[in-house]
């Protein structure tokens, strides 16, 4: 296949995207759809790859096909994710806890199955993500390497080599790859997001593309024979092109990860752009001349080593090891990551797909002894790493084993409480359980307190004036978690407190502004989430307290409050959350409210510190100093409500 610059270019603006968007940048929103830009180019260059050996012989030679993508992807992946399972020796990670299994999985090129049963939705690396979480994508692309060119085969030989069959057959399996989105995305958008099956058709839609061409031009390129008609189309790619580039750009800038019709065929039809882009940037013209500037091609050139390691850089490389704002933390996250990056090309990735090879070792021994090394890596290392402080872990598993060991025992008249809401509720809720086990009042059988995400669901957060973050997808589906948690313990009582996540500034799914709780256009979207929240204990029938939550003051205790801090504290701000829950009950039978929060506002200062050291959690101890008033309230609210 002939060189073409302007790929390489099209490379470096799809991983730039990718890196703009894990860079926090809330004007690249959109930029994860680089990776689904990577897809297409993938499949059209690996399909060119596999006709144009067919038509020269007549055959495809699986065995070669299948080595060179071994030397072209194998040996940066595993060199990454070796040096990704030695970090754990040096760093104390929330992330530590699930590194061994990730890391297996993307050596078995299985990690997106494994974060998909592992209900960890992409959006989650801006919180507790993996560092080898964007291994997902390399997964999907390395398990259609292995299937993709046996198909290949057998359709091109028993076609006899023709075009019109083999396009008919890709075609049919993008309809599948569509149909299977279709069905998924309403319910379960991760699946349409981690999938081999719904993804792969991004894939094809590159390949059904390359076959288009190579029966128009001969090839990748116009053939001689057939140049000047290529010359006719010039003007019409070209033109196709522009808007592709204009339709990927308003993608990247627009298109956040909640949007529910990028999984309900919208996936597609960004692949629709991104093959649109191809052939304006295989034959002469601007958007060839564009993306063929030294920069874009250089960064192009080193692509994949970039995705590689960016993600593991970006999450040691953090504004807490640092000390930088955003964009001077961009720079230095940039500057390292194309360091390691053109290292890796240079001494890695160029010399071994040039055919080198170790004199006197052979390279199915070096190859293994690679593999055998990383898999070592990733099962040692993390046993002797320092355990991870995760504050989020279960300080209440023994508490939790208690009440399900009693609750048989108690009176029957017992009611059994599920507790639902933010990481504030997690402390509170076990002090509670632990009062209510004590007092043979209540028995605490389950809910879900999950931390980071809020009842305000897709956008963009921002807090401390300057720290923009994308809503995690997996607070999107908070009604499945929440379902599955009453369906697994059946109970009386729900206890429900909204936190902090609420009250910061929120910029909704198609509006341009970010806007706190106290404005009307945030405060119906809250509602309409509170309300939704709700109705869907009530539907279990059970009885819901709502809980006002206190006053946040964030910063407290540190020596050097936070840019932004006073703004996101204003009591006005959970005024206006708690005015919302007010509402609600209102509006709905079966639902009780109580001042949780204006029992805490009403301490003085002092207690509140001591009960909230950082201005919004409470310790595993004083949670259980308040739930001796809190506990007799919930109770008195579920019967008053009954």
């Amino acid at each position: 296949m002939p060189y073409v610059p302007a790929l390489d270019g099209l490379r470096g603006l799809a991983v730039a995207a990718v890196l703009l968007f894990h860079g926090g940048f809330a004007w690249a929103r959109g930029g994860y759809l680089g990776v689904s830009t990577f897809f297409t180019l993938s499949g059209f260059l690996i399909t060119a790859l596999l006709i144009g050996e067919h038509r020269a012989t007549g055959h495809v030679v699986l065995r070669r096909f299948w080595a060179r993508r071994m030397r072209r992807l194998l040996p940066a992946s595993a060199l990454t994710l070796a040096a990704v399972s030695l970090s754990a020796l040096f760093t104390d990670q929330l992330w530590e806890r699930t590194l061994r299994g990730d890391v297996i999985a993307a050596l078995l090129q299985a990690a997106n199955w494994r974060f998909l049963f592992d209900d960890r939705p992409y959006g989650e690396l801006f919180t507790s993500g993996s560092p080898v979480l964007h291994f997902w994508s390399l997964a999907i692309e390395e398990q259609f390497y292995w299937v993709f060119p046996l198909v290949t085969a057998g359709v091109l030989a028993v076609a006899k080599g023709s075009a019109r069959v083999y396009g008919t057959v890709l075609g049919a399996l993008i309809g599948v790859s569509l149909l299977s989105s279709l069905a998924w995305g309403p319910v379960r958008s991760d699946i349409v997001y981690y999938a081999t099956f719904t993804r792969m058709g991004e894939i094809l839609v590159g390949a059904l593309l390359a076959v288009v061409l190579h029966a128009r031009w001969g090839g990748m390129v116009p053939s001689p024979s057939r140049v000047r008609s290529a010359r006719r189309l010039s003007g019409v790619a070209t033109a196709v092109g522009v808007v592709a580039l204009a339709a990927s750009g308003w993608a990247w800038w627009n298109v956040e990860q909640g949007t529910q019709w990028l999984y309900r065929g919208g996936l597609l039809a960004y692949a629709l752009a991104s093959a649109g882009l191809l052939p304006a940037a295989l034959v002469p013209g601007p958007l060839n001349r564009l993306l063929s500037i030294e920069p874009l091609r250089r960064l192009g050139v080193i692509s994949y080593g970039v995705y590689l390691v960016h993600w593991p850089v970006f999450l040691l490389v953090d504004a807490d090891r640092v000390g930088l704002d955003q964009g001077a933390l961009f720079g230095l996250r940039l500057a390292v990551t194309l360091a390691f990056a053109a290292a890796s090309y240079v001494f890695v990735e160029r010399p071994i797909r040039a055919g080198w090879r170790p004199r006197l070792v052979p390279m199915p021994a070096l190859a293994g002894g690679a593999v055998a090394s990383v898999l070592v890596v990733a099962i040692v290392v993390p046993r002797v790493s320092p355990p991870p402080s995760d504050p989020y872990d279960d300080p209440y598993a023994a508490t939790r084993a208690r009440a399900a060991a009693v609750a048989d025992a108690m009176a029957s008249d017992a009611p059994k409480v599920l507790f639902f809401g933010q990481s504030t509720m997690i402390a509170l809720a076990g002090g509670v359980a632990e009062w209510g086990l004590d007092n043979g009042e209540l028995v605490w059988v389950g809910g879900f307190t999950g931390p980071g995400c809020g009842f305000a669901t897709g956008g963009h957060t921002r807090r401390l004036a300057s720290v923009v973050e994308p809503v995690p997808v997996a607070c999107t589906l908070w009604e499945r978690k929440w379902s599955e948690a009453l369906e697994a313990h059946p109970g009386d009582v729900a206890v429900v407190m909204s936190g902090p996540w609420d009250t910061i500034d929120h910029r909704i799914p198609g509006d341009d502004r970010f806007r706190p709780p106290t404005d009307p256009v945030f405060a119906q979207d809250l509602y309409e989430s509170y309300l939704a929240a709700t109705d869907l204990l009530l539907a279990h029938g059970l009885t819901v307290v709502w809980l006002t939550m206190p006053e946040v003051e964030f910063g407290r205790g540190m020596t050097l409050r936070p840019e932004g801090a006073d703004e996101d504290s204003d009591p006005a701000r959970v005024d206006a959350a708690n005015a919302l829950v007010r509402q609600v009950a209102r509006e709905r039978s079966g639902v009780v409210v109580v001042e949780f929060g204006r029992y805490i506002d009403d301490l003085p200062r002092e207690t509140d510190e001591r009960l909230r050291p950082d201005g919004g959690h409470f310790t595993e101890e004083s949670a259980r100093e308040v739930a001796d008033w809190l506990g007799p309230q919930i109770l008195d609210a579920a019967t008053s409500a009954t």
